[in-house]
């Protein structure tokens, strides 16, 4: 018997082996041990055997190789069934026995059925791993796959998501506009609970590094044109040209760059800018023939005895000019006119009904009666005032004699206001604190003139245009006596005269001479109320001189 026992063990080994294949392979078994001594008494145990559902298993008797009258049956036919050939068909998980009988053979054989294992996820992944690095628009194909624990491959259902750009169902990515690494995430339910993979895919988004307007410098005449190109240059290195928009500070220009001077001669500047966003260019226009104004409605102030374009990155002094006190203002490099440094004013945010303030205080060093102070304001993009406590005092010069509170006294304190409200509309005033010798008033609105005032011009379309740098000039000539209505009070924007008033009794009531009444001021100022947002102005190219 020791022999027969080492052959069912072997078989055994055989069809558990099969255990591990692809469960639509069907085996078949046979006992091949030729000196397994027949059986024939008793129905004794020949051998037993082990297959999975669906395994079949040829058994060949042992007593005889007659086989064409061999009876073949099952105990459990549900379990394990056997056909006239002698061929074993495992059904379902159990135990049977298959008999074999005829010709003087009567044989049993153990039929133990288990249902096989399923295979299993072992490991998941997705590739390509890292090292990806795209720019906005660009795609790369991810993929993932399955390791299985039978060494062969099964259909599987994955999802993919990103956690910036886009990804298809089919683990297309494509990057989005945003630039940063961004991580694709694949996730597979053939594992309980779901098994997933990661991926890094770094983003760079181009940035325009700069635009130049050419040409950089045009001699025009009046009323005639001059085309201006432009080209852009990305981080990337690309000269893609993005959306740009042109603005001039005189005379107009197409939205191609066409520029049409005015008729007025004079200094103007055509800018291009990046339409959604902060990089621009500029080019100077000497517009030539044409008219000009004189006397005391000129553009132009007499020789500056001071001026700063704070490029040493210091405020300057000379002449007995000097700069004082400041208050939220820096020298800074964030943005400049001219060379690398500009006055920079900050207004903090504010709750509604609180005040801001960023001032630069100064002293002329001397006394005037007639004095131009003339500067290049940057209005940011956010500027609006907010008026919310019905306050309307955003200021952006104040001149004085020596003490800006000294109006009891008889001193003359004027500047003048720019109101740009949060409908974008806007409104230009001046402020004085005198305006006779006998009367004192509360600040004087241009528009509802105090006595003895008649503006020559009014215009509450506002000249400044936010988003660039706007050259703006204040003339302000006292009365040539107490008793004279010949003060001079004017704005110019961008070489526009926007404001004027030529009639005015502007003087000082108690200085000898008469006509020494400013010295001090300050640039920008309180704005009452304050804004919702930080608001940052940048002034540049300050000029102080006397009138012609």
């Amino acid at each position: 018997m020791f022999p027969l026992k080492r052959a069912c063990i072997a078989l055994a080994g055989i069809a558990l082996a099969a255990c591990g294949n692809d469960r639509s392979v069907n085996p078949i078994a046979e006992i091949a041990d030729g000196s397994v001594a027949a059986i024939t008494s008793g129905g004794t145990l020949v051998a037993q055997y082990s297959l999975l559902v669906g395994q079949t298993l040829k058994i060949n008797p042992k007593t005889t190789t007659r086989t064409n009258r061999l009876r073949w049956s099952s105990s459990n036919s549900t379990v394990a069934s056997v056909n006239s050939k002698g061929t074993v068909t495992a059904r379902t998980s159990g135990n049977a026995t298959v008999q074999v009988s005829g010709n003087g053979v009567l044989e049993n054989y153990a039929v133990t059925v288990t249902a096989p294992v399923a295979p299993k996820v072992t490991s998941f992944s997705l590739q390509p791993k890292t090292g990806i690095s795209l720019t906005s628009g660009q795609s790369r194909q991810f993929a993932a796959s399955a390791t299985w624990s039978d060494g062969m491959q099964y259909p599987i259902t994955v999802s993919y998501t990103a956690t910036g750009g886009t990804i298809s169902g089919t683990g297309l990515f494509t990057a989005g506009s945003l630039a940063g690494t961004f991580m694709v995430v694949a996730t597979c339910a053939c594992t309980s609970p779901a098994i997933a993979d990661t991926a890094l895919v770094s983003v760079v988004v181009p940035q325009l590094a700069s635009l130049m307007v050419s040409p950089k410098t045009a001699s025009v005449a009046a009323g005639a044109t001059q085309q201006f190109g432009v080209t852009a240059t990305w981080s990337t290195g690309a000269t893609t040209l993005p959306p740009v928009t042109w603005t001039v500070t005189g005379g107009t220009v197409s939205t191609t760059g066409l520029y049409t001077a005015p008729a007025t001669a004079g200094t103007y500047r055509v800018i291009v800018a990046h339409t959604n966003g902060t990089v621009r260019d500029t080019a100077v226009v000497t517009v030539t023939g044409g008219t000009t104004t004189t006397g005391g409605g000129s553009a132009a102030g007499g020789t500056p005895f001071f001026s700063d374009n704070f490029d040493a990155g210091v405020r300057g002094a000379a002449n007995g000019f000097k700069w004082g006190s400041a208050a939220s203002v820096t020298v800074s490099t964030e943005r400049a006119y001219s060379g690398g440094y500009a006055l920079r004013f900050e207004y903090g945010a504010a709750l509604a009904g609180r005040d801001g303030m960023s001032e630069q205080r100064f002293d002329m060093g001397r006394y005037l009666s007639d004095v131009t102070v003339e500067y290049m304001l940057y209005v940011p993009d956010n500027f609006r005032h907010r008026r919310d406590d019905g306050v309307t005092n955003n200021k952006f010069i104040m001149l004085w004699r020596d003490a800006y509170s000294d109006v009891s006294g008889g001193t003359w304190r004027l500047g003048w206001e720019y109101l740009r409200n949060t409908d974008s509309t806007s409104l230009g005033r001046f402020m004085s604190s005198r305006w006779d010798v006998n009367m004192l008033t509360d600040w004087g609105d241009w528009g509802t003139p105090a006595p003895n005032l008649t503006p020559s011009l009014i215009s509450k379309s506002g000249p400044l245009v936010i988003g660039q740098w706007n050259k703006v000039k204040m003339r302000a000539k006292a009365a040539s006596s107490r008793t004279s209505a010949d003060g001079v009070m004017e704005f110019w924007v961008n070489d526009i005269l926007v404001l004027a008033i030529r009639n005015g009794k502007f003087h000082n009531a108690y200085d000898t001479p008469v006509d020494a009444v400013l010295r001090n001021g300050y640039l920008m100022g309180w704005a009452n109320s304050g804004f919702t947002e930080k608001t940052v102005f940048f002034i540049d190219d300050v000029k102080f001189s006397t009138a012609p």
